[in-house]
């Protein structure tokens, strides 16, 4: 026995009791884990089994319901009848009635109206009054063109007194014969010169014609009261409303161009014309454009700046237009910051500017530089293409106004 105790007793002990090392998988540790936990769920579950159940209330009966009587158990209940199962009647399928077919309404589309497109005329007359054309100022010119025929003429009385009316003694036979050429040549200048600063186009001005029309109803109103309601002004007064009427009905604009007369403290003469009266040489926006370049590279305060004469014939694209508005636009800022720098000399460079309007103006006034010549009902007048303002740079007047086909580019201009 104590060889068995000695011997067996360790090794036996340990195959009887085994101790349970700690598992290392992991799936086994999660499975005791989870047997834990469900465990503890069904504890918890059979001891809300056990517990004492709530005692239900009957539900409040409802307002204005009548309560009915609560049943007795002590009362038998009546017998259950059998219920006797009614025949299946077939099932009718009811016949849709037939839906009416909708009409399609036509839907409105977004083609192009049947209505005409607006003319340009027609664009401007729903404006109103639109200015097209205002010339610059002709100070200098009309000054130069006074001054010289007055000098001219002055010459001609007084030469013509002192030698033909009253020649001094002793002089030569020839002489009055010879003064007479000269006198006839120095009247012709000084008619010349003042002549030229008159029929100059001061603006042109596009009016439509309904104004027109109320300003003739107006005023053949006004004549009729003033005939004392004769029976020829009134046919005169009707006679003038149905003549606007038909032309306002022909032409839905009018062009208004104002002149300047030649002399000096005479008010302007209005013309009043339709757009194929007035005639233009040749396109105007090109020219117009020129005109404005060629004066600003003239008058510029820095001569070492080029002035860029790169305008042709033909019409600007788009890209050349934007270039030459932003070299105008760096110009200008490039004079602006010129004057900041230089201000002490600022009023030296506004003398010269002045003196060369003025020389510009007076050499003007003896070849016509920069005048174009435009047709207005036949008649010549002048319109000067240097400077002003034009609506759209020119493009409005070569859109409205014809051009005459008998003159070339270089015959109506001088000097551009």
């Amino acid at each position: 026995m104590a060889s068995i105790s000695r011997g067996f007793g360790p090794r036996f002990f340990h195959v009887v009791v085994r101790q349970h090392a700690p598992c290392q998988c992991p799936a086994t540790q999660a499975r005791q884990l989870l047997r834990a936990r469900f465990s503890t769920a069904r504890c918890l579950q059979k001891a809300i089994h056990k517990l004492p159940q709530p005692v239900r209330t009957p539900p409040r009966p409802k307002p204005g319901a009548t309560p009915s009587a609560p049943s007795t158990p002590s009362t038998p209940s009546a017998p259950k009848v059998p219920v006797v199962p009614k025949p299946a009647l077939p099932k009718t399928t009811p016949t849709p009635a037939p839906t009416p077919t909708p009409t399609p309404t036509p839907t409105p589309t977004l083609g192009r109206s049947t209505r005409p497109p607006m003319s340009y005329a027609e664009q401007l007359a729903a404006k109103g009054r639109t200015l097209l054309y205002e010339a610059p100022s002709h100070f200098w010119f009309r000054a130069g063109c006074f001054s010289s025929g007055v000098f001219c003429l002055t010459y001609m009385i007084t030469q013509y007194s002192a030698v033909i009316l009253h020649p001094p003694e002793g002089l030569s036979w020839w002489v009055p014969h010879a003064f007479t050429v000269i006198l006839v040549a120095m009247g012709g200048m000084g008619g010349y010169f003042i002549m030229g600063a008159g029929r100059i186009i001061a603006s042109i001005e596009a009016i439509p014609a309904s104004q027109l029309a109320g300003r003739a109803v107006t005023s053949s109103s006004a004549g009729v009261a003033a005939k004392a309601q004769s029976a020829a002004g009134v046919a005169a007064a009707t006679a003038t409303t149905a003549a606007t009427a038909t032309a306002a009905a022909a032409t839905p604009l009018y062009v208004e161009v104002t002149t300047r007369r030649p002399f000096p403290f005479m008010p302007s003469k209005k013309h009043l014309l339709r757009p194929d009266e007035i005639q233009l040489p040749f396109r105007m926006y090109s020219l117009f454009t020129m005109g404005q370049t060629l004066t600003s590279s003239s008058s510029s305060a820095n001569p070492r700046q080029p002035s860029s004469r790169l305008i042709s014939g033909r019409g600007e694209t788009l890209a050349e237009q934007v270039r030459r508005e932003r070299a105008a636009r760096d110009a200008r800022a490039a004079e602006r910051q010129y004057n900041l720098d230089h201000i002490m000399t600022s009023p030296f460079r506004d003398a010269r500017k002045a003196f060369g309007g003025a020389w510009r103006g007076l050499r003007r006034s003896f070849n016509r530089e920069g005048f174009i010549k435009v047709r207005l009902a036949g008649k010549e007048y002048k319109m000067d293409v240097t400077g002003g303002w034009t609506l759209d740079e020119g493009r409005a007047l070569d859109r409205l106004l014809p051009v005459r086909q008998d003159t070339g580019r270089g015959k109506g201009v001088k000097g551009l």
